[in-house]
């Protein structure tokens, strides 16, 4: 019997070299959405074997398949790669950053000849698919595994409106009206009160992410937001999103373009204060329906097609108005 594997979020960043113990609840958030894609794949959570993302190179237990959902970089003095070999990568939802030079260590440590034989690479963004295309991989865009989240079944009555981790100019931009009716009191931010991280506060880490997720489904009226891990889920979840960001060009956000508009912090006086909820169903089954099939090995070829047919037709969402679009690159 094949065994799966998900991961889980035990950093083993050093301080040494930099690290503040920060957490961002948006790593974990990704790992519970590929939890629930294996539930509708028919496999029961309780029998995945839990895998640190941190820590794959030293990963001795059984022989598994592991999907690679996530983000990837040279950080604090943790490279997570080459994997073990007694993990073979599913790749989906897959991310490289390009914190200290990642990209050039993939190629100088070899990374992209080992992730070869693991065709095709199902990648976050099209910056990543882009990259990895460029040295020959089959990459293409699949999409992030957290806009598969179940859409909510109703309203919250007297929802509210949650404004979580703004960036600083969005923030400062902010409308007053907006601010009086904002909610703060969410952040994913994480801070550990211990290092190392030990097992116990990595599973509160990830309890703390599900508590949130909870929270956006059964109180949330409006998220606004510049964390693209509390987009994604909310977007999924039927909850309307505004998405206001100091830099737009990067390449993180990609992964919202024609989705919902990603608004420049200057352009805040143009924001749709009551977006309404997007319906991504579509575009959710199709990134199902390919996850599915490449984590099983099976007919993986046209659930692939039909999710690269979609996301090619998904454009950026203009607000500006027709005249200030002549000359401006959103």
């Amino acid at each position: 019997m094949k065994n799966f594997a998900r991961q889980y979020i035990k950093y083993q960043y050093s301080k040494e070299a930099g690290w503040d113990c920060t957490g961002n609840i948006g790593d974990c958030i990704q790992n519970i959405a590929v939890e629930e894609l294996y539930k509708k794949a028919g496999i029961s959570p309780d029998k995945l074997i839990n895998i640190n993302r941190d820590s794959l190179p030293t990963y001795n237990g059984p022989q598994t398949r592991l999907v690679m959902q996530g983000w990837f970089a040279d950080a604090h003095g943790c490279f997570p790669f080459p994997w073990s070999d007694k993990i073979e990568p599913v790749f989906l939802g897959f991310h490289v950053n390009k914190m200290n030079n990642t990209r050039e260590r993939f190629v100088r440590d070899n990374v992209l000849r080992q992730m070869k034989a693991y065709e095709p690479i199902g990648c976050r963004d099209r910056n990543t698919r882009d990259f990895l295309k460029m040295f020959g991989l089959d990459a293409y865009f699949s999409g992030c595994m957290t806009l598969t989240f179940d859409t909510r079944k109703k309203t919250p009555r007297n929802g509210k409106i949650f404004i979580v981790d703004l960036q600083p100019k969005s923030l400062e931009r902010l409308p007053n009206k907006i601010r009086k009716k904002g909610d703060f009191s969410i952040t994913h931010l994480y801070k550990f009160d211990k290092y190392p991280i030990t097992e116990k506060a990595a599973k509160k880490f990830e309890d703390d992410a599900r508590n949130i997720l909870k929270r956006y489904k059964e109180e949330a009226k409006m998220v606004i937001t510049s964390r693209i891990h509390v987009a994604m889920p909310c977007i999924a979840m039927g909850i309307p999103v505004v998405f206001i960001c100091d830099h737009p060009s990067d390449e993180r956000f990609d992964v919202l373009r024609g989705i919902i508009p990603v608004y420049r912090y200057r352009d805040i006086k143009y924001v749709n204060w009551k977006p309404g909820k997007v319906n991504i169903n579509k575009l959710k089954n199709a990134i199902i329906n390919n996850a599915i099939a490449q984590i099983k090995q099976e007919k993986v070829y046209w659930p692939r097609k039909k999710l690269e047919k979609i996301t090619s037709e998904l454009k950026p969402i203009r607000y500006l108005p027709w005249y200030k679009t002549l000359f401006k690159k959103q």
